[in-house]
């Protein structure tokens, strides 16, 4: 193989800006060689795009034109599409979240290592300079051992038009959470991306506070990671002016991210030593002292192309794709345990998630919160799979 084929699934708010963007990278390495949407009007959007354009996932899988597929459709069909397209010798490239709930991730990615296929992850803003470089402190120990890390990621704010532009908007049973699931995934992954991977324990306070919709559109998580360390989690649609900021302190200091900017401060004596060697009694102690400076990073735009653009070059040459199936999950093990526990009176969860209580979380509130806006996509999507692993479908 020369040039990746890629086929995209789902022409809509994301797919069809994603067809556009693998056009005008003109790369040498990937094209675009097929559409997909079950809406036949959806083509109209790429209409000035010259490439075959089909209905039904299975039959383009089924044409040969394409050597890998990017799914961008609501979370539920993401796993049977997956299978299908595993099932043709198909690599995926899948829209976050990987799925709307961990036991259906982890059944995607045993299906894509069963059947020798890549599965690679969206999560594009893996791809910022300041969040590659805010990882390379961290793991090179400019902050030294870490105790705390936050997360606010409250810049998603949305209208009430916005869920109303999209019947599976804001629905269990049509997406399977709100802005956990929605908009804070790219926040969830970077939290432990960056800092302290994922934690013991969570407890959270999930409320729909503003919005008209089924699911939760503010959170808050609290993370456990044992021995004293700690991490917080604020995820909002409900919040203006919002922000983007991880904050990750350490024995030595701290980094903070805002978005594109990178800064850190650096103690002249780590916390460890200070702690003990201070011969003041007062708080602080007149010998400590905390240097704050920015960090110099590229401001090249980085974008959905470069994750395309590495997974290609994993399939052609083995080369690292931006995040595989395996590393996204992560996020999705920190948004159920939310989910778990919000919806259960804050009650603790361990990590990782138990998949079934999850399973039945989401039949419960499908079955007491459900308006029917979001289509039955859930069971609908649920009876696919059973289709497909029953070798009918």
């Amino acid at each position: 193989m020369k040039k990746v084929r890629y086929g995209v699934i789902g022409i809509g708010n994301m797919g069809g800006p994603h067809c556009r963007m693998i056009v005008e990278a003109r790369s040498r390495e990937f094209c675009l060689t097929a559409a997909c949407d079950v809406k036949p009007k959806s083509r109209e959007s790429i209409k000035d795009i010259d490439v075959p354009f089909f209905t039904d996932a299975q039959q383009m899988y089924d044409s040969g034109l394409i050597d890998a597929v990017i799914i961008s459709v609501p979370h539920y069909w993401h796993a049977p599409l997956t299978f299908r397209a595993a099932r043709k010798g198909i690599h995926v490239l899948c829209e976050k979240p990987l799925a709307s709930s961990v036991g259906m991730a982890r059944a995607m990615i045993s299906e894509c290592r069963k059947r020798k296929v890549k599965l690679g992850a969206m999560l594009q803003q893996r791809c910022w300079p300041s969040m590659i470089k805010a990882r390379q402190m961290v793991r090179n120990g400019v902050i030294g051992d870490l105790f705390r890390a936050e997360m606010i990621c409250s810049q998603w704010f949305r209208t009430q038009r916005y869920y109303d532009s999209g019947a599976w908007r804001g629905t269990w049973d049509g997406e399977g959470g709100g802005v956990l699931i929605n908009q804070a995934p790219h926040s969830l992954d970077l939290f432990q991306w960056i800092g302290m991977g994922l934690p013991k324990t969570i407890v959270a306070n999930v409320d729909t506070r503003e919005h008209k919709i089924e699911c939760e559109d503010t959170a808050n998580v609290i993370c456990d990671y044992g021995k004293g360390r700690i991490g917080y989690i604020y995820a909002s649609t409900a919040e203006e002016p919002g922000a983007t900021k991880l904050t990750v302190m350490g024995d030595k200091g701290t980094i903070t991210v805002d978005r594109r900017r990178l800064s850190v401060g650096k103690l002249k004596i780590p916390i460890s030593k200070h702690v003990y060697q201070s011969k003041s009694a007062a708080a602080g102690g007149a010998e400590q002292k905390l240097t704050w400076s920015n960090v110099r990073v590229s401001q090249r735009r980085t974008s959905h192309t470069d994750v395309m653009r590495a997974f290609a070059r994993n399939i052609l040459r083995g080369e690292p794709m931006v995040a595989t199936g395996a590393e996204s999950i992560t996020e999705l093990e920190i948004s159920n345990a939310a989910y778990l526990s919000g919806y259960s009176k804050s009650k603790l969860v361990r990590v990782p998630v138990n998949a079934p209580e999850m399973e039945r979380l989401l039949d419960k509130l499908i079955r007491t919160k459900s308006t029917g806006k979001g289509g039955h996509m859930r069971s609908a999507a649920a009876n696919d799979m059973k289709r497909i692993l029953a070798g009918k479908g």
